[in-house]
């Protein structure tokens, strides 16, 4: 089947950038609200208690739901995902 899947579609490779992307995408999609609204301030680079306090939750939970962030992004830290954010179309771009 892979030998057919190649003749049919073409090389089965792909670029490292348009794996990343596809699975950026997929994360997009995976985002809570919560999430969301976590990384709309994360561009503000207010603290992650300030970041709470203006959500009204407890700084843990933001820091939870940075990790998350991260992890579906593929970042590993806070300018990274807000990078990635604004190409995924996410944030507006700064």
């Amino acid at each position: 089947m892979t030998g057919r899947w190649r003749a049919t579609y073409g090389p089965s490779t792909t670029t490292t950038q348009h794996t990343e992307s596809r699975r950026n995408a997929r994360a997009i999609v995976s985002l809570t609200p919560a999430e969301e609204r976590v990384l709309s301030l994360l561009p503000t680079y207010r603290t992650l208690a300030a970041i709470g306090t203006q959500l009204g939750i407890g700084r843990p939970t933001v820091k939870t739901h940075v990790a998350n962030i991260y992890k579906k992004l593929g970042a590993t830290k806070r300018a990274e995902a807000v990078t990635l954010a604004e190409g995924e179309g996410l944030l507006p771009h700064q």
